[in-house]
C-alpha cells in the first residue's frame, strides 16, 4: 500500500468542529462564463508561436449534423487538418467534433498586437481560462490563470492549455533526499494578508514519476501531491524553518487528508530527517479520491472565516470549521497567504483551468 511519506507531519492532533458532508451535494456555481477570461496559444505549421487573447468570443462551425457557434470557453484544443479545411475540436467536457470553417482567419491580441493567421498555417489552437479576480496577482516570473507563479525546485513551464512540471532539477537548486528537498512545487502569493477569504478551484494532475527524472527510484505506480493554501510562510528548501499553511493531501491509493502545520521543517542543514514543527492539525481525512492520472480530477477549495470546504470532482469530501485559524502558534496564524500545487517525491504535476475568486 502507498503511503503518504512526502508529507510531513508533526505536532498534536487538535478537535475540530466537523459539518456533515452530503457526498452528492454539489458546489454553488456561478454563470458558466462569468468573469472568465481565455488565453489562446496558437502553434503555427513553421514552428512560430502566438500567445494571447482571443478578438473573437465563439468559434463558427459546420458539422455534419449541425450548425453550431461554439464559445471560446468551451473549447479546450482545435487540431487543424488538411491546411485549415477541417478541425478536430476537443470541449473542456471531452466532448471531439470534427468540423468545417465559415471563415479562414483566427484574429488574436497579441503582446504585439492583433494578428490574424490564416487557418491553412495553423496546426493547433489549445485554450485556457480563467476567472476574473480581485485578489492580486502577487509576485514571480510565470503569469497563468490570472495570477503569477514561482517554481520551486523543478521548472515548470505553460504547454498549451497547461502549467507543467518538468522532469529534472530546476537550475541553482539543491535537489534530493540527501540534499535540500525533492517534489515539484509551484506557489504563488506566500503570505500575502490580501488573500484570506477565498475560493480556488483548478483541474490539478498528478501522473507519477518521469522516468528521465527518477534519481531516486520511485516505483512507476506511485502517484501523490497536494495543493496547499492559507500559505502565510514557505521555504523552497526543507532545511529552512517557515511552512505554514493548510493542505490537502492526496494519496495515489485514494486516500486523503485536510491538516495545517506551523514552521514545519528538517531540523538540521541538509538532507531529510530530524523532522519536527510548532503545530499540527488533523482536520479531516478519508478515502475514495481516485486520481486520474491521465485526466486530472477538479478541485474546490473555500476558505471563509474559518470554515473550509473541499469538492473533488464536483463531490464534496470535507466541510469543518477550525477555531484555531486564528492563533498564533511558534509566531505563524494561518488566517491569510497564497496557493501551491505540489507533487509528491518526483511525481509530476500539471495545472490547468485554474481560477481564484475573493468570498
Amino acid at each position: 500500500m502507498q503511503k503518504n511519506r512526502w508529507i510531513s507531519l508533526g505536532g498534536v492532533v487538535m478537535a475540530v468542529l466537523a459539518f456533515p458532508a452530503a457526498a452528492d451535494e454539489q458546489p454553488t456555481r456561478e454563470p458558466p462564463d462569468a468573469g472568465l477570461r481565455i488565453r489562446a496559444t496558437v502553434d503555427l505549421r513553421d514552428g512560430s508561436r502566438l500567445v494571447g487573447e482571443p478578438a473573437i468570443s465563439s468559434l463558427p462551425l459546420a458539422l455534419e449534423f449541425a450548425t453550431l457557434d461554439v464559445p471560446m470557453a468551451r473549447i479546450r484544443r482545435c487540431d487543424v487538418w488538411d491546411k485549415g479545411a477541417s478541425l478536430q475540436i476537443e470541449l473542456v467536457n471531452g466532448d471531439r467534433l470534427t468540423a468545417t470553417l465559415s471563415h479562414d482567419r483566427f484574429p488574436l491580441k497579441t503582446l504585439v498586437g492583433e494578428l490574424a493567421p490564416t487557418f491553412d498555417t495553423i496546426d493547433r489552437l489549445t485554450f485556457a481560462t480563467w476567472r476574473e479576480s480581485d485578489l492580486p496577482p502577487g509576485e514571480g516570473g510565470i503569469e497563468f490563470g490570472g495570477v503569477r507563479w514561482t517554481a520551486w525546485r523543478t521548472p515548470f513551464e505553460i504547454q498549451g492549455d497547461r502549467l507543467v512540471s518538468l522532469p529534472r532539477a530546476r537550475d541553482g537548486y539543491s535537489y534530493g533526499h540527501f540534499a535540500n528537498g525533492r517534489s515539484p512545487e509551484i506557489v504563488t502569493n506566500i503570505g500575502n494578508p490580501e488573500w484570506r477569504d477565498y475560493r480556488v478551484e483548478a483541474e490539478f494532475g498528478v501522473k507519477g514519476p518521469d522516468p528521465a527524472f527518477n534519481p531516486h527510484g520511485l516505483e512507476a505506480e506511485f502517484h501523490g501531491g497536494g495543493i496547499w493554501f492559507h500559505i502565510v510562510d514557505a521555504k523552497e528548501s526543507w532545511n529552512e524553518s517557515g511552512s505554514s499553511s493548510y493542505r490537502l493531501n492526496l494519496e495515489g491509493n485514494g486516500g486523503w487528508s485536510l491538516d495545517c502545520v506551523y514552521n514545519d521543517y528538517c531540523r538540521q542543514p541538509v538532507g531529510f530527517g530530524n523532522n519536527a514543527s510548532d503545530g499540527h492539525r488533523v482536520l479531516a481525512s478519508g478515502n475514495g479520491v481516485a486520481l486520474d492520472r491521465a485526466n486530472g480530477n477538479r478541485f474546490r477549495i473555500d476558505v471563509k472565516g474559518h470554515r473550509i470546504r473541499v469538492w473533488v470532482d464536483d463531490r464534496k469530501i470535507a466541510d469543518v470549521s477550525d477555531e484555531k485559524m486564528g492563533e498564533a502558534i511558534g509566531d505563524k496564524t494561518l488566517d491569510h497567504g497564497g496557493v501551491a500545487f505540489i507533487g509528491g517525491f518526483e511525481s509530476m504535476i500539471w495545472v490547468r483551468n485554474v481560477s481564484f475568486t475573493a468570498l
